[in-house]
């Protein structure tokens, strides 16, 4: 809409690829973030994976039937830091009621129906001139290694189900896990019981993308700026304050503020179940090329993943609900080290590790709010989670199309 002014709240992935497909759209677009860059939050240094069939929420039966053993273990992936507030308690009763069966299958299936669209939506946006070699975009497919032969039926039952719904996957033995990426040493495939190959899966640096989609939406980037409130007229929503005391006025507003966002809104008691879950990576120079895998790996077991992104491998992994604490801890790094060690020996610069924690924006059930609230001129675009790279492309057409059938664009 040529000459409306559209304010989007958060300069992640999913509030660049916000702004670029507004801007696509003929709207005039501002980006205001309180970080003093654009992707400084769950954005700079994700795992890399675009996984459009991996979209199973964390929220699942059997995540709830191993909870107890994680809480217990010290070294577990999973970490919880009880938090007073009620909110927080909310979003528990929410994720333990999401892992229900018959929930899980209806969000994935919703999951899978919006990967399919980001997948579509990020292939024509690249097309029309996004694409570079910064972004280190490849497609060399992904596989998920099993330690356990218990977990085989399930994990067929779910492969053929998925089946139905699009996605080309198959399960592999232990010998065609090393065929498929001839890095992993013998030592570590023999201890492996069985892989999921899927050969349609992406990777793309995350970070180099996000500034590419905000450079390219030719938006005016409010940088270092935190917003505090909303400007309201009537059940209106005409505009932002800002920390230093501003008003930025415009036509729309689109909250994509990531784990920021539910307290944002909770003044205009805009409901939006959001935790901020926290992951660590490391970013590894790759020191012996043949060494360093070249498909995408998942240590299902450990839940670590390892993506090359050209001439590093980003190793990702954790998964903690500690409130907004993102501080580097110590022993998380060292397990990213040891597990790159083990799988890849020599292949990285272990020395010259880059670490990173971040907060992903995480609903009960997995699933992102997109779409309008009680109040005019306010959208989301949040809850991504740890699927924010993978779904941004598509979150961001969808919501261009609810404001367009809102007569908005």
């Amino acid at each position: 809409m040529t000459g409306s002014r559209a304010v989007v709240v958060g300069a992640g992935i999913v509030g660049a690829a916000t702004a670029y497909a507004l801007a696509r759209e003929g709207w005039r677009v501002t980006v205001v973030e309180a970080s003093a860059a654009v992707g400084q939050g769950a954005s700079a240094a994700n795992g890399g994976q675009l996984s459009y069939s991996y979209v199973e929420p964390l929220a699942t039966p059997a995540a709830l039937r191993a909870l107890p053993g994680w809480l217990l273990n010290a070294d577990s992936p999973v970490r919880w830091r009880p938090r007073a507030a009620a909110s927080h308690w909310r979003w528990l009763g929410g994720f333990v009621g999401a892992c229900r069966t018959a929930q899980v299958r209806c969000t994935t299936e919703a999951l899978l129906a919006l990967s399919a669209l980001s997948r579509a939506t990020l292939k024509a946006w690249l097309a029309e001139g996004l694409a570079a070699p910064s972004l280190q975009h490849r497609q060399p497919g992904k596989l998920v290694l099993y330690r356990h032969a218990s977990a085989r039926p399930g994990v067929e039952r779910q492969l053929a189900w998925q089946r139905a719904l699009g996605c080309d996957q198959r399960v592999v033995d232990a010998p065609e896990c090393r065929q498929i990426e001839p890095a992993l040493p013998e030592l570590i495939t023999r201890s492996v019981a069985f892989g999921v190959w899927t050969s349609s899966e992406e990777v793309i640096d995350g970070a180099a993308l996000t500034r590419a989609l905000v450079t390219a939406s030719g938006a005016d980037c409010r940088l270092g700026e935190k917003v505090v409130g909303f400007e309201r007229r009537g059940d209106r929503v005409v505009g932002l304050r800002l920390a230093g005391g501003s008003v930025l006025a415009a036509d729309q507003v689109i909250v994509a503020a990531g784990p920021d966002a539910a307290a944002l809104l909770r003044p205009l008691r805009v409901p939006v179940p959001i935790e901020p879950i926290k992951g660590y990576s490391l970013t590894l120079p790759v020191r012996q090329a043949a060494r360093a895998p070249q498909v995408s790996i998942t240590d299902a077991a450990r839940k670590m993943v390892f993506a090359r992104l050209g001439p590093v491998l980003r190793v990702a992994g954790f998964a903690e609900l500690v409130g907004h604490d993102r501080a580097l801890v110590p022993a998380r790094l060292a397990a990213l080290r040891e597990a790159t060690n083990r799988l890849f020996p020599g292949a990285c610069d272990l020395d010259a590790a880059v670490p990173w924690a971040g907060l992903r924006p995480a609903t009960p059930d997995g699933a992102p709010r997109i779409g309008a609230t009680r109040w005019r001129g306010l959208w989301l675009n949040v809850g991504h989670g740890a699927l924010g790279l993978t779904l941004a492309a598509g979150s961001a057409a969808r919501l261009v199309a609810m404001m367009r059938a809102d007569d908005v664009v």
